[in-house]
């Protein structure tokens, strides 16, 4: 039996959510406002691999390759903080664009 989610943008989604929390946590214990654009566009990222999981996706790659380039630049943006698991999470994205379909009979009928 095929598996309908693909595990590595499912583990990029949580991976990025996680960081956006931590970055939130961060930034108010040292009595700060976190950056919005930056929160915005690490959710979006995260939105995407999660759209990306589900295999059956008609623009699965046309989604997870804008969200593999955005999590790679905000990564290299803030490597020295929370930008490992972000590089990380990029790759995620990118293997799993990056790997080929898989058909079975239903995509015969």
């Amino acid at each position: 039996m095929l598996r309908r989610i693909d595990l590595l943008p499912l583990a990029a989604a949580v991976l990025t959510f996680a960081v956006v929390l931590l970055y939130i946590v961060l930034v108010r214990q040292e009595d700060g406002t976190p950056t919005l654009w930056a929160v915005a566009v690490l959710t979006a990222c995260g939105a995407g691999a999660l759209y990306g999981a589900w295999k059956e996706v008609r623009l699965r790659r046309t989604v997870l390759w804008p969200t593999t380039l955005a999590l790679f630049l905000m990564g290299y943006l803030t490597l020295f903080s929370i930008g490992l698991p972000l590089i990380l999470a990029a790759g995620f994205c990118a293997a799993s664009a990056l790997r080929p379909r898989k058909r079975d009979w239903r995509d015969m009928v």
